[in-house]
């Protein structure tokens, strides 16, 4: 039979059939209590800050619409309508050439 190594906590690696047995309990509850957390699909997002709340706040917003994202004033264009801007001058070009 093929021998099998299970790596331990320093890096070493260590063949199965060589372990006493409190190595081979210990490594065993370990695989259990690692199965037992609850698996990703069933853990709910968290987002930890206000930065990460705040890009969430918008990604929501401009999914409704776009429009409501804009941070555009008199003096600044927003990034969005900047590159909404460009986008449409790019495609304007492409259709002249095009025709």
């Amino acid at each position: 039979m093929e021998a099998v190594y299970w790596t331990m906590r320093d890096g070493n690696k260590i063949n199965v059939d060589h372990m006493d047995l409190n190595h081979l309990r210990n490594t065993l509850k370990m695989i259990i209590k690692a199965n037992s957390i609850s698996p990703l699909s069933k853990q709910q997002f968290r987002m930890n800050g206000e930065l990460a709340n705040d890009d969430a706040d918008m990604a929501m917003l401009y999914s409704i619409s776009p429009e409501l994202t804009c941070t555009c004033d008199e003096y600044h264009e927003c990034q969005q309508c900047y590159e909404d801007r460009k986008n449409e001058q790019d495609l304007n070009v492409f259709e002249s050439n095009n025709c």
